[in-house]
């Protein structure tokens, strides 16, 4: 598990408890780490954190917690467990010790280094102590967790902050060139803009053989339209927008054309909708959804009427981006994805990942990744539910100052290629420090007593408090 970085992320996800009276005198540091002592209450909190994760490694080695009603269910699985070669208990004290090295780390190198935090981070530090003392003030008071501790918790969070730019960030000492970034960023994501077009009537089965060619014969007919625009960027993009309209209203007018009606009998009936394919004065082919004419003599006959709101056409906001620095037309039906890393990560880390999901689906991915498939020219893609007119544009056309290259998008770019990398050299100093245990304490404080269920209500309330609901 990665060292805490956010302060709010920090309170909310590793808040729990320990049933034991307030620490003694002899007891009231758990570990001297690099001549500095650690608190109880900061490793308690740490020894939290360690449990959470220790059920978490137990569940995905197969344990099975659903059934557990109360912290003595945990309490009497963890006391049966192992996990590496060691019982929980052993794991869980010695992860929070773990913790408790970086965290000084943390300290030690802010020190070295003559960083000061700002008035903002220690009043936003006091005001999230605050709040987490409404929440958990209870829980914190009987695991022998103070106020002080977790307001220090909070400050090394930013003190973390603080050494990741001294590091890492723009001028920092490792000197990351923000060339270094634009081109991870330029070779890991893609534009794409599609028409998906379901395989599916209005009742959402699939369709048969005739249907599918129907839908091919639609999708040729886009890509002939498309075509005509192919010589200006612009005309290309805005005919496609067109088109992505154009065809979420057909697929829409599908759903809305069925017709549920009730017999004599009183059962429903429900009428299935076809799609009736027209050809303009120019070649170009259109869709109108129709249903089965009920048999009503008196019912009168609108099988040929021009659905007027289908034929309106739809406006881009080309002249109003031609003004602005950017590629000169609307980007809003655009999706700029990225390349999974995923597999290729977990087997890194020697971990297990759940099946990749693609959007919109793994074949136009594939085509959109493939460094061969050119910009600008669509292309009809077949799946087995879907068709998709698909076009592949050039990322760097939008990567400017005002688009995707701006200031949010550097520093997330920064962190996901050097944050993992930052994380292990404070967790290697931490660990590469000197460190010795209160034994007294240790016995004490012990970590399988954590109420890790009043942990969960605690939560609950917080989530509940926080977003206007009820507890």
């Amino acid at each position: 598990m990665n060292f805490v970085k956010k302060a709010g992320a920090v309170l909310l996800a590793l808040c729990s408890v320990i049933s034991c009276s307030s620490c003694g005198e002899n007891t009231a540091n758990v570990m001297t780490v690099s001549d500095r002592d650690v608190r109880a209450g900061i490793y308690l909190y740490y020894a939290t954190s360690a449990y959470n994760e220790a059920i978490e490694v137990l569940r995905k080695g197969g344990e099975n917690f659903d059934e557990i009603e109360d912290s003595k269910g945990y309490e009497k699985i963890l006391s049966k467990a192992d996990i590496d070669g060691k019982t929980a208990e052993e794991w869980i004290q010695d992860k929070a010790e773990e913790y408790c090295k970086t965290y000084i780390a943390i300290e030690q190198e802010f020190d070295a280094l003559g960083l000061t935090l700002s008035g903002d981070q220690i009043a936003a530090a006091d005001a999230n102590t605050t709040s987490s003392m409404t929440y958990y003030g209870e829980f914190f008071s009987n695991t022998g967790i103070g106020e002080q501790s977790v307001k220090d918790i909070l400050l090394n969070s930013y003190k973390q902050d603080a050494l990741w730019n001294a590091y890492y960030g723009e001028g920092g000492s490792k000197d990351i060139q923000e060339q270094t970034l634009y081109d991870h960023y330029k070779d890991n994501h893609f534009r794409l803009k599609y028409i998906e077009m379901p395989l599916k009537d209005g009742e959402g089965n699939l369709l048969k053989a005739d249907g599918k060619e129907e839908i091919e014969k639609m999708a040729n007919d886009y890509l002939k339209r498309l075509g005509k625009k192919a010589k200006n960027e612009a005309d290309l993009m805005a005919e496609f927008d067109f088109l992505i309209d154009e065809h979420a209203n057909y697929v829409t007018s599908l759903s809305e054309a069925a017709v549920t009606t009730t017999d004599e009998e009183g059962n429903t009936i429900t009428t299935p909708t076809t799609a009736k394919i027209t050809t303009d004065k120019d070649g170009n082919t259109g869709t109108t959804a129709t249903t089965a004419p009920e048999k009503d003599e008196d019912a009168e006959d609108t099988s040929g009427a021009e659905d007027e709101e289908s034929t309106t056409t739809t406006t881009t906001a080309v002249e109003e981006a031609e003004e602005e620095e950017g590629v000169g037309y609307d980007t809003a039906k655009e999706r700029v994805l990225a390349v999974s890393t995923a597999p290729a990560e977990a087997e890194k880390k020697d971990e297990t990942t759940t099946e990749p999901s693609y959007t919109p689906c793994e074949k136009v991915y594939n085509w959109a990744v493939d460094p061969d498939t050119k910009y600008l020219k669509p292309e009809l893609i077949k799946d087995e539910e879907c068709y998709y007119v698909v076009v592949k544009m050039d990322i760097e056309d939008r990567m400017t100052g005002n688009d995707l290259w701006n200031a949010n998008a550097i520093e997330n770019v920064r962190q996901e290629m050097y944050y993992e990398e930052f994380l292990d050299m404070l967790n290697q100093k931490g660990k590469d420090m000197e460190t010795t245990r209160n034994s007294r304490a240790f016995k004490r404080y012990k970590v399988l007593d954590i109420d890790i269920m009043g942990y969960k209500n605690a939560l609950m309330q917080s989530y509940y408090s926080m977003y206007g609901g009820g507890y």
